[in-house]
């Protein structure tokens, strides 16, 4: 029985390696795949008369669970990452806000020739 817990624990986490692989661009659809794992562990512990076995697809479940949760966690990060990058800072200088500078101007009565009428 162990060395059949054993075999699946292996499992899963080479089904995973090959998920993140496979899904490594649509990481909803990973999360998705992850939550249906997790919903097949739970039913096929519901349908599991033996304890030990029922507890094991429960851990199974749980760690799909987790899975599927940091996904979720890492999805947000991007996604707050992308729409800081999208948007300027408000209390950030926009490039039409800058205060111009002056100019230094010629005394406009400085070289001005005097009128004798």
């Amino acid at each position: 029985m162990q060395q059949q817990l054993a075999k699946e624990t292996k499992l899963i986490a080479a089904l995973k390696q090959h998920y993140e692989r496979y899904h490594a661009d649509d990481l909803a659809a990973l999360k998705e795949l992850y939550e249906y794992h997790a919903e097949n562990c739970v039913k096929a512990a519901e349908l599991t008369e033996d304890t030990q076995q029922r507890e094991e697809y429960l851990k199974l479940a749980r760690e799909w669970t987790e899975a599927a949760t940091t996904l979720q966690a890492l999805t947000d990060r991007m996604m707050a990452r992308r729409s800081n990058q999208a948007k300027p800072a408000d209390d950030a200088p926009s490039l039409t806000s800058r205060p111009r500078r002056r100019r230094a101007t010629r005394n406009p009565r400085k070289g001005r020739k005097r009128s004798t009428c």
